[in-house]
């Protein structure tokens, strides 16, 4: 039951490094700029509101 316990340190550790190194790489500054340039727009058709009449 020693060495399970020792196996499972050794591999939560390498698991943690593993995740540490990856982490950084996600961090990408250009990509988190161009997220916060782009925003919600909308644009709709310009209506013709003059009054027609039928006759």
């Amino acid at each position: 039951m020693k060495k399970f316990g020792i196996a499972t340190a050794i591999a939560s550790g390498l698991t943690a490094a593993v995740l540490s190194i990856a982490a950084p790489a996600q961090a990408d500054l250009g990509h988190n700029t161009w997220v916060h340039q782009i925003g919600p727009t909308a644009t709709a058709p310009q209506v013709d509101t003059s009054v027609h009449g039928s006759r």
